[in-house]
Formats: C-alpha cells, sequence, structure tokens
C-alpha cells in the first residue's frame, strides 16, 4: 500500500508547546502528528459546537471568550505537566483575558 500522506511542516510553534505535545502523545501512545491530528478535530468540533461566541472587538483582531478561556486553559495544561510557559506566553494571555473583560463590563 502506498502511503498518499504528505510531510507538514508548521513554523513559529515555539520549543515548550512541541515538548507538551511530545509529551502528551508519548502518554497516549500515540505519534506527534496522529495527536495534532485529533486536537485540532476536537477543536474544531468544539467550535461548531459553541455556536456564536461572544465576540470583543477594538479595531484589533477579534476576541472571543472563549477563545481566551482555550489558552488559560492550555497555560495551565502546560504548567501541570511542568513545562512553565514562557513569559510572553503569559502576558499575551493576560492582555487577551483583559479585551474580555472590557467587552462583557461594557
Amino acid at each position: 500500500m502506498e502511503n498518499t500522506m504528505k510531510t507538514w511542516g508548521i513554523r513559529g510553534i515555539s520549543a515548550d508547546v512541541r515538548q507538551a505535545v511530545i509529551t502528551q502523545s508519548q502518554k497516549q501512545g500515540m505519534k506527534a502528528g496522529e495527536w495534532l491530528t485529533l486536537a485540532i478535530l476536537e477543536k474544531i468540533r468544539q467550535d461548531r459546537n459553541a455556536g456564536k461566541a461572544l465576540v470583543a472587538s477594538n479595531r484589533k483582531p477579534a476576541v472571543s471568550a472563549e477563545d481566551a478561556s482555550v489558552v488559560l486553559a492550555l497555560l495551565e495544561r502546560l504548567q501541570g505537566m511542568g513545562i512553565e510557559p514562557p513569559d510572553r506566553m503569559k502576558r499575551k494571555a493576560i492582555t487577551l483575558v483583559r479585551r474580555c473583560m472590557v467587552l462583557i463590563e461594557t
């Protein structure tokens, strides 16, 4: 049987996120690509089932409360695995949450 799967690379993924993918895929006895495929499909399913999300916009890209929640959950998972998220990632998460809070307060 011929393997018709093509190799796909994604630039801009930080080393800590790559390590988290490797760790999680190994825990589940899967290859990293298989684990990523399932994680991406699950995220797509959740987004579709969520319907319309609360969206904040102040001439910057739209931010939904659900997206902020996903980012915070990712940070918690990384810390739960003993991986300290980079300060830059933490600052961006705080900014994301603040944008959502401004929308909720107004």
